[in-house]
């Protein structure tokens, strides 16, 4: 399934990008543009306040002005409103190496009563997501884009239940052989990791070899995350295709207390 014919990723070169600095600003948060740019190592970092696109002008405009950073076709009224990002080196999680902790592993073996689904409440887990965050980067344009490239099956999420409470969940983008874990929640501890954990197990036998953490972190290293170079990323995502379908169904935690099965 061809998405990406004529977008506007396919005219830069991404492959020399800047590392720290956004790649793009300004262009469209629609769901093909966003979509294209998951496929070509790049995603969107709208702005939420206008204190927030101000602050883009004094960080990013000698980048601008230097042509670094491209600015795009857009009909924002300011394009440093909507910044494009692909860091280098990428942190990635390997299929089926998601770390987990000893306390995690004690919970997900003990008889607690959570269980878990796939694609059952996307809405809600990405609006839980969204709650008490700073900067909020998940603005109400990306969330409407996010739950229509869901809709187009591109998008997913895992949740995690207690006595049909949702108690946390995470939500990510699926092409080819990589899917990027985009955000997560929590109302419960370790429950943001359990459902990231589902996820991956939802993955097996979709084809998926790489989890993309976007941002190099300590907590994306606790979990396994591993920096790759940009260049090795993008030659993965040129294996990408059709949309990935995690499998679906209620499971209890326990199950995710034995390994996955790495891709071959």
């Amino acid at each position: 399934m061809s998405v990406c014919q004529g977008c506007v990723w396919d005219e830069l070169e991404l492959d020399g990008a800047p590392a720290d600095v956004p790649v793009a600003i300004g262009g469209r948060l629609e769901p093909a543009t966003v979509l294209c740019g998951y496929r070509h190592a790049t995603y969107p970092m709208p702005s939420a306040s206008a204190a927030q696109t101000e602050a883009n002008h004094f960080l990013y405009e000698e980048s601008v002005a230097a042509g670094t950073t491209v600015v795009l076709d857009s009909p924002l009224p300011d394009p440093y409103a909507l910044t494009w990002w692909s860091p280098d080196p990428r942190p990635v999680i390997p299929y089926g190496r998601m770390y987990k902790s000893r306390e995690t592993r004690r919970l997900v073996r003990s008889k607690l009563p959570w269980t878990t689904t796939a694609n059952q409440a996307f809405d809600q887990v990405l609006a839980e997501c969204r709650r008490d965050r700073s900067p909020e980067w998940l603005t109400v344009e990306l969330c409407e884009c996010m739950v229509e490239l869901h809709r187009q099956g591109w998008a997913h999420s895992a949740e995690v239940w207690e006595h049909g409470e949702l108690v946390g969940g995470t939500v990510g983008i699926g092409a080819g052989i990589v899917f990027g874990l985009d955000s997560c929640f929590r109302r419960r501890s370790n429950a943001s990791k359990v459902a990231m954990l589902d996820m991956e197990h939802r993955l097996a036998g979709t084809g998926v070899t790489l989890l993309d953490a976007e941002w190099d972190s300590e907590v994306n290293r606790r979990l396994g995350a591993r920096p790759i170079p940009r260049r090795e990323f993008l030659t993965a995502l040129a294996h990408s295709g059709d949309p990935v379908r995690p499998a679906g169904g209620e499971e209890d935690v326990q199950r995710l207390a034995f390994p996955r099965t790495p891709p071959e």
